[in-house]
Order: C-alpha cells, then sequence, then structure tokens
C-alpha cells in the first residue's frame, strides 16, 4: 500500500501527532509513503495531482479541499481518507456563536467526497457518520518514548509549581481561572509556570514564563508538579483531542481539567486526573494536589498509564495500519 500524506507544515501539532510519528511504524509494516504538505497556489496542487498517480490514497489532514482536486485526485486512481482532529465545521470560542454555515457547508462536502474518514474523537465522529459512515475513531496520540515518568523520589519540598502548556490563543482558556490561582496564592506556597508563546499577567502571583520550544516540551512538563488544563464547554472546544492534557499525563503529572470537551472520556474523577467545573472546584481540586504529595504521585501514574493503554503511539498505530491497509 502507497500512501500520499498532505499535512499542515511539519511543525504543525496535527502533522506532528497524526502523520509523523507513524511513520516509521507504518515503514515497517510495508506502507510506502510520501509526506507533503499543502501548497500555495494552482500550480502546487497540479504537482500533488501528478505525484497522487503513483500512491493508492490520498490522507488529507483537517484542510477541506475543492471538489475540483479531489475529482483530479481520483481521476488519478486515489482514494481519499479524510483526518480531522478539531471542530473545522464551527467558529472558534473566540467568536459570538459557534455556528459557522460555510464551514459547515464545507465540511459536509469534504466528508461525502472522502473514502473513509479518521475522526479525533467521539464528538466528531458524531458529526461525520450523518454523512458517512466510513469513519473511525482515533484518538491523537503521544509517543512514550519522549515522555519518561516524572522522578517523585527527587522531588524537592520547595514552592509547589502548577503548570500550563499551550499554544497563544489558548492563554484566554488560563486567564478564566487565574482569580483561583491567585487566590491560592494567598494561602501556599506555589507558583505558576506557562510555557507558551504569549504570557499572561499577574500581581499576586510569582509566574514562570518560558517560551515553548518543541524539543524542550517534555523536560518542561516535567518540572510541573500539577498541571492545568481550562477549556470552555462549546462545540468547538467539544472537537478538541486535548493533546496538552495528556503531555501532563503522559508524563506522569496530575492534571486539574475543565469537565468539558474530551476530558470526561479521558478522566475518571479523582483516579488518573480532576475535573473542574465551577471557580469553587477548580479550588477544591488543585488545593487537594497541593496539599498531598502522595496523591500527587498516585493521580499522576495513574494518568500515564491512562496515556500507555489508550492514547499512546504504541497503542493505536495497529490501528491506523489497519485503516490504511
Amino acid at each position: 500500500m502507497k500512501i500520499l500524506f498532505l499535512g499542515r507544515g511539519g511543525n504543525h501539532p496535527a502533522t506532528r501527532y497524526r502523520i509523523t510519528q507513524y511513520l516509521d511504524y507504518l515503514k515497517q509494516n510495508g506502507i510506502e509513503y510520501a509526506l507533503e504538505f499543502f501548497p500555495a497556489g494552482f500550480f502546487g496542487w497540479l504537482r500533488l495531482v501528478r505525484l497522487a498517480g503513483n500512491y493508492n490514497a490520498v490522507f488529507i489532514q483537517k484542510k477541506r479541499i475543492g471538489n475540483f482536486w479531489l475529482w483530479l485526485f481520483r481521476r488519478r486512481g486515489c482514494k481519499i481518507i479524510y483526518d480531522i482532529d478539531d471542530a473545522v465545521m464551527f467558529n472558534s470560542s473566540r467568536h459570538s456563536s459557534p455556528d459557522s454555515p460555510g464551514r459547515m457547508k464545507r465540511f459536509v462536502k469534504m466528508v461525502r467526497a472522502s473514502d473513509f474518514v479518521i475522526a479525533g474523537n467521539k464528538y466528531l465522529r458524531s458529526l461525520v457518520e450523518p454523512h458517512n459512515k466510513n469513519c473511525a475513531v482515533m484518538p491523537t496520540t503521544i509517543d512514550m518514548k519522549k515522555y519518561p515518568a516524572k522522578d517523585y523520589e527527587s522531588t524537592g519540598t520547595g514552592a509547589c509549581t502548577i503548570g500550563w502548556i499551550g499554544g497563544g490563543k489558548s492563554i484566554v482558556f488560563l486567564n478564566e481561572i487565574m482569580p483561583v490561582l491567585e487566590d491560592l496564592a494567598g494561602r501556599f506556597d506555589i507558583r505558576l509556570k506557562i510555557v507558551c508563546n504569549t504570557f499572561t499577567e499577574s500581581g499576586r502571583l510569582e509566574i514562570i514564563k518560558k517560551q515553548w520550544k518543541e524539543e524542550e516540551e517534555a523536560a518542561d512538563i516535567l518540572t510541573f508538579d500539577i498541571g492545568l488544563s481550562p477549556l470552555p464547554d462549546d462545540p468547538w472546544s467539544k472537537g478538541k483531542c486535548a493533546t496538552k492534557l495528556l503531555q501532563c499525563m503522559a508524563a506522569g503529572i496530575p492534571t486539574v481539567s475543565s469537565n468539558a470537551g474530551v476530558h470526561p472520556d479521558m478522566i475518571k474523577d479523582g483516579v488518573n486526573g480532576y475535573m473542574a467545573g465551577s471557580p469553587q472546584e477548580w479550588m477544591e481540586k488543585i488545593s487537594i494536589l497541593i496539599n498531598d504529595s502522595i496523591k500527587r504521585r498516585e493521580i499522576g501514574l495513574s494518568g500515564r498509564k491512562t496515556v500507555l493503554d489508550l492514547y499512546s503511539v504504541e497503542a493505536n498505530a495497529p490501528g491506523l495500519l489497519k485503516i490504511l491497509s
């Protein structure tokens, strides 16, 4: 089987987590492939169409491609596999309304034109299936070789580091719970570490600002004592695949996350993480972990096992191979 992967860019998270980290496994199991990125102009697309003639299928990541190019790919004898890990059919949480008729129309056309759709979570699958029954869930996954477990034996006794890692557009979600963190700073010896390219400020809480770098993110997460994953409860957020939450769990970091989106599918409250809705719940759940280092270890290592069993490359690679074969 020969697959032409079309990704969003070499450093784009969706490409790294849903294509690149599987390529060695696929090659070892008989899949020949090429990885290309979406071109900017007509002649770039024309080059891809010509290239596609050498492959059995085109794996298209997230982008809704025009019917003309899909038709040309089919004329070259290619099946269309569409991979979606975001609610591209809705406006983001920054908009006043999630509804976007144009986005939904393009999404439906792309799904109907595909031979198979890979959805990043059950919510996305529920939006795909009315238009294409050939759909399976494959979660965004973590390469566990990159994430050693936190060494709790050598953890110090100083300030408790509460950590958040994410993209610049998502820091608004952290800002929503900043009043909780500032109140906690008046009761406990804590500091907030932000790993991002954009930062927030506080006059009541010590903030460590760390520029995000791909090659350093696993080491940065290991400096957390508690990981946070706040998220609004809206259609766009339900399509998220919780990569940053999974990264913290993979490293054995205990987490507190919003009871929203895909989080309830991943977290059993009080077992492999905590979930919170109201400010009071955020306060209570974070306080439990600040106060109890043994609980931090138990929750963190349970979360790591969840990732190993269900959300790791190793656990999901055979399923992707079956789809592509």
